[in-house]
């Protein structure tokens, strides 16, 4: 037996129970049977904290009159029949699994210190296959069909050498289907799109990253469907290209600082100190340290610029004047995807970006115009149509993490029903909390202009 912790006395609880009517049903037939002799059975139990807790209950011992057995027990309310714990044990099991997240091995640890009972961790499993049984996906679909606002975020996140894909509905806040395939190719990405229009699911606006899997698969599933690309990660490509640009810069200026005889050994002098910071007057390398620590600020927005931020950028600036192009060009480019505009305004703002000579003939610059082509440029603006939809596939990305989240407590768990049985119980789960599920009655999904109303959006 291992050790339990004890607070106090560990004095048992016990609930004394009793059914052992004359005659009783059989419990796959439900033809009822005689009783013959009366048994007293010993079932664990949840109660009080640190306490061994059991039902006691005496049940009568039936002879069938079917074929399905020979003799069988009356049940015990609360208790599965035949087993050895209640339901209650399995419930508490099966939250810590799938609410709590809790490892297997951790769940042994609680049940042990906290009611004194010591699972095995093949039962821990059965209560998360027991939990699975209880819950009905067609009610999720149901929910799902009803309260679909029109708007489809699609990406997919890796683990143990598998693909799972998502679609998630970003207005209402919750996830619209999964699928877990071997390989993340276009069969098993249409085959995925494909499910989701036999269930009903209408797209008006679908929200991707960059990948070619949805580049002309979207419309093959929804004629009218209007395509979004992440914004946010063509902001990240174009940064990087901008801060390898701030760096080349600031490696030009380190160079030259190690130029002529160099120093000799020692600190300088008070006298040269004091004169160094009467003129406020920086080293060469002195000032590739300080671009190098502040180079975010020449893509950081300026909205969000503090006045420390806006005192460090100047001095940047008077540091290095080439930083002021970069700053300039990383400034329009943010007001291409500001809200409140015209897609036809964001038009005129790409175009005179990709024709500005000072752009073109800078080498970095030039490798980030090519983020803009037109064609591209059109799936990322698709926001701008629309009061309500985002920009970016942020909410299928949170999705993933809570994914990656869950299987970091699971690492037994890796074959394919596994995984699809945790992402449901979280999926049904998640929709049993949901305030549109919770409050039907007077809350309303938002929902997106149909197809035949698009026409009159665009033209308003």
């Amino acid at each position: 037996m291992r050790y339990i912790p004890t607070i106090g006395r560990r004095v048992e609880y016990v609930e004394h129970k009793l059914n052992r009517p004359k005659y009783y049903p059989c419990p796959k037939c439900r033809k009822k049977g005689k009783r013959k002799e009366v048994i007293e059975r010993s079932v664990k139990d949840i109660g009080p904290l640190y306490r061994p807790s059991f039902i006691k209950a005496k049940v009568g011992v039936y002879q069938a009159r079917c074929d399905c057995c020979k003799f069988y027990q009356a049940a015990i309310p609360g208790v599965p029949q035949g087993g050895h714990y209640t339901f209650a044990v399995r419930e508490a099991v099966a939250n810590s699994v799938i609410r709590d997240r809790m490892p297997y091995r951790l769940v042994i640890e609680k049940m042990l210190e906290d009611h004194c009972l010591d699972l095995s961790l093949g039962y821990v499993h059965s209560c998360f296959l027991w939990a699975h049984e209880q819950i009905d996906m067609e009610a999720h679909w149901q929910f799902v069909l009803s309260n679909f606002s029109g708007v489809l975020c699609i990406d997919e996140v890796h683990d143990s050498g598998r693909t799972i894909l998502f679609a998630t509905d970003p207005l209402n806040d919750f996830t619209v289907s999964f699928k877990v395939v071997e390989k993340n190719d276009q069969t098993n990405m249409d085959a995925f799109l494909q499910s989701l229009k036999d269930r009903g699911i209408e797209v008006i606006v679908a929200i991707t990253d960059g990948s070619p899997l949805y580049k002309n698969c979207l419309q093959s599933w929804w004629q009218d469907c209007q395509h979004q690309l992440c914004i946010f990660h063509v902001f990240k490509e174009v940064n990087k290209l901008v801060l390898d640009g701030v760096r080349a810069i600031k490696n030009q200026i380190k160079r030259q600082g190690n130029k002529g005889r160099k120093r000799r050994p020692g600190r300088p002098t008070k006298k040269a100190q004091q004169q160094r910071q009467d003129k406020k007057e920086m080293t060469k390398k002195e000032q590739a340290a300080f671009i190098w620590e502040h180079q975010y600020l020449i893509v950081k927005k300026g909205a969000n610029l503090t006045d420390q931020d806006k005192q460090d950028l100047t001095l940047l600036l008077e540091i290095a004047p080439q930083l002021k192009l970069l700053r300039l060009f990383n400034h329009q480019f943010y007001r291409l995807f500001e809200k409140g505009i015209s897609k036809q305004t964001a038009r005129l703002r790409r175009t005179l970006m990709v024709n500005n000579l000072e752009y073109q003939a800078n080498p970095v610059l030039a490798k980030a115009l090519k983020k803009l082509k037109k064609e591209a440029f059109e799936k990322m603006i698709t926001f701008l149509e629309w009061d309500n939809v985002d920009c970016t596939n942020n909410h299928v990305e949170r999705n993933n993490r809570c994914f990656r989240m869950m299987q970091k407590t699971r690492y037994k768990r890796r074959k394919i029903h596994t995984i699809e049985k945790a992402i449901e119980l979280r999926l049904f789960n998640t929709m049993v909390k949901h305030f549109l599920y919770q409050h039907a009655d007077y809350i309303h999904p938002i929902h997106i202009p149909h197809n035949d109303n698009i026409d009159h959006k665009l033209a308003a």
